[in-house]
Order: C-alpha cells, then structure tokens, then sequence
C-alpha cells in the first residue's frame, strides 16, 4: 500500500525471535501482511511480539499504541487512518486529544473512532477559552441569560472580556471539547458502532493473484483517480483486459498495488507489457491451486537466493519446485555449521557454536553445499547441486531446466 502509517518491528515468541525479527509496514496488503509474518516465522498475528518503531505523522501520539498488540486489529486501525481526509484526519487527532489518556488504548476502540470522526465539530482559529466564548456569543450559542448579561457588558471591557472566558470554560468543560492546534473541538451528535464487516475483511484473501491499478497517462507520482484509472485482477481474459483499457483510453500505463509474491511487485512495474504480467499471473494462479503455504514459501526463498528480478525468469522457477527443499530453522551462519557437523559429531558441545568461528565455517560450508540463507530459512536443492542464479555476468541456469 502507498500510504504508511506505522513501521512495527514483529517477532515470534520463541527464544531466538529476535534473530528473525522483521518490520512491517502498514497499513499492508494480504499478501505483504503474511509475507512479514512468514519471514518472522510468526504462525498467528493475534499473538506476536511486536513494538511500534515509527509514526509517520508528526501530530499523531505515539503512547496510544500499546505493545504485543493484535496485529490484524493494528494493520485495520491503519488501513482506517489511510482512508481519511485531511479534515478527517484532524478530527481523528482532536478525538483522542478529549479521551486524555496516559497510556495505550485499546486497537478496538480506536477503530471505533475512526468511524466517528464526523462528530467531531471543529471550529478554526479559536485557541483559549476567550476566544471560545467570543465565538458563541457571535453566533448566539449561548444560554438566553448568559446573551442578555453579555449584551449589557460595555464591549470590549475588561469584565465583557473576564465573562467571555468564564463562559467559553463553562461550556468546554460542560462538552468535553478541547483546543488543539487546529482550533477547539468537541463532540456533536451521536456515535455510530465499527462496521464489523469491514474489519473481518482484513483476514480475507484476496482471490486474484495479482491487481494492476491501470491509469490514463503515466506520471512518476502516480495517484489514484476514479475518473481515469481502474483496478484490474489478474489473471483476465484478453476481452477483460482490453475493456480496461478501453475505458480509459489508449495512452494509459500500470502499476501493481498488490501480488501473491510482494517482492515480484517491482518486476511487475517495471514490465511494459501487460499481456506478460496476464501470463504470469495466470501460471501462478495455476500452481497456486496445488500449492500449500510451504511451496508458497519456497518458491518466495526461491526467488530470494537466485536474485531474480524478471517475471519470466520468475515464472520459469515455479517449475520444479519440488526438486528444492527449505529449512526455516536455520537461521544464522552458524546454525548451518552446528547442523552440518552434528550429522558427524552428535555429541559436539553447545559451546563450539553461536561463535564467530562457527558463524566462518558455516558460510564456508555454504558456498561448498551449494545452499544459500534466505529470510524464510536454509534453501538447497535435495540433490546439492547449485541453485538458479541470476547475478549479471553469470550463465543462466534455469535455462536447462525441463519446462
């Protein structure tokens, strides 16, 4: 997603969590959301270590956001904060500078006020409670006794400006309001409950393995518009496809706001043709079918461990899949090390490993087993020989693979 909100540092429970610790920028997609957790090898996101690093939003309080928190309920608090306008935005701000609170608020709650951001009246420019009080006796807000003794005051005397204030506070404290520095807020009319629908849709998989933003023009910045782009899953029928762009006109370019393998997104935009991104797309939509979430992760180390960065070379190495295997337990240099030689030496002292040496040796033992470290584990072919790599100036290997 474009918009980021918070950068959240999460880890497994685990005794060695923090070695595989990740940060997630939300608010995500299904995909990037799963894919953190998967390299943090995080197996539910309801319970998690986790701790918020980073607000990118300069007026908003940082202590509300308690730690360990649900990380589903913080990824739709986000995806909440992302949807509001700037004045949105602001009420969102004033709401929980009334609710006064010295530490963490619950995700739930907070949720909840993203849908109640509309009552929360704002009025400019007014900073104290002169000011305030001024304001409703402008615009006749105040109790019929409090106008009549107002109207008698001399204008702009020091008793007219005392009374201003004292009835400015009385109705601040009566409201709940605040002064922020957008101005003094409070609470008009009635709060509505979350939409739960909504928040059971962030636990939702998206069906199309890849969703296109296709936009008239084409700019470096490129911003939603719903009068000139629309939303494209692929994989589609070229008649689909065409209607698409049909719609919009013929000068008209793509990005993608959403894939199954999150480190594939930049390929896909850098891809001119959409007709290869439809291919690829509906390939892997095809062994998607056939894959559980282990070959899903594979194929994501897979990717990792070659450096591919083309879409198909991407698509080439779905195939053979099973020819790979995958350790997400070996973590470190060392891990590999203690692993390759307690096969040999089962009797070997903890002490020798967790060591720069042992860290040495497991890189060398590495390079000499033909296996790389991933951020999802260990990756190597069954048989050891070398893994498809992609490193320019280097011979392409996946090429002698049987398609």
């Amino acid at each position: 997603m474009d918009k980021v909100i918070f950068e959240v540092e999460i880890s497994n429970n685990g005794p060695r969590g923090w070695e595989t610790a990740a940060v997630l920028e939300l608010p995500a997609t299904w995909a990037e959301f799963h894919d953190a957790l998967q390299k943090a090898r995080i197996e539910d996101g309801r319970f998690c270590r986790n701790e918020l690093l980073h607000i990118r939003d300069s007026g908003f309080p940082d202590s509300v956001i308690g730690q360990d928190v649900n990380l589903y309920d913080l990824n739709l608090f986000a995806q909440r904060l992302a949807a509001l306008n700037d004045t949105q935005g602001m009420g969102m701000k004033a709401l929980l500078e009334m609710e006064r609170h010295d530490g963490p608020i619950p995700l739930n709650y907070l949720i909840h006020l993203t849908y109640n951001t509309d009552t929360c009246r704002l009025m400019p420019q007014l900073s104290d409670d002169r000011e305030l009080g001024a304001f409703l006796y402008e615009n006749r807000l105040l109790s019929d006794e409090a106008m009549a003794l107002l109207d008698k005051a001399e204008p702009d005397s020091g008793f007219q400006s005392k009374l201003l204030a004292l009835l400015g506070e009385q109705h601040r404290q009566d409201h709940g309001g605040v002064f922020t520095r957008w101005g003094y807020a409070e609470i008009h009319g009635e709060m509505r409950e979350m939409d739960e629908p909504e928040k059971a849709a962030v636990l939702h998989r998206p069906g199309a393995p890849v969703i296109l933003e296709v936009t008239k023009g084409w700019s470096g910045d490129l911003k939603r518009d719903d009068t000139n782009s629309v939303l494209l899953s692929l994989p589609a029928p070229d008649d689909e496809i065409r209607r698409a762009i049909g719609g919009i006109g013929t000068a008209c370019a793509f990005r993608c706001v959403d894939c199954r393998i999150p480190s594939l997104r930049e390929a896909i935009d850098d891809e001119n043709d959409i007709r290869q991104v439809n291919q690829f797309a509906r390939k892997l939509a095809q062994k998607e079918e056939g894959w559980g979430e282990g070959e899903l992760v594979t194929y994501k180390a897979l990717l990792e461990a070659s450096g591919c960065v083309d879409l198909q070379d991407a698509a080439r190495l779905m195939e053979g899949l099973e020819e790979y295997e995958l350790h997400p337990d070996v973590i470190q240099a060392w891990d590999y090390a203690e692993r390759a030689l307690r096969e040999k030496y089962p009797d070997l002292p903890e002490a020798l490993f967790r060591t720069d040496s042992s860290a040495e040796i497991g890189r060398k033992l590495l390079e000499d087993g033909n296996a790389a470290l991933t951020e999802y584990g260990l990756l190597q072919k069954r048989d050891g020989s070398p893994l498809p790599c992609f490193v320019e100036g280097q011979t392409d290997p996946v090429i002698e693979m049987n398609l």
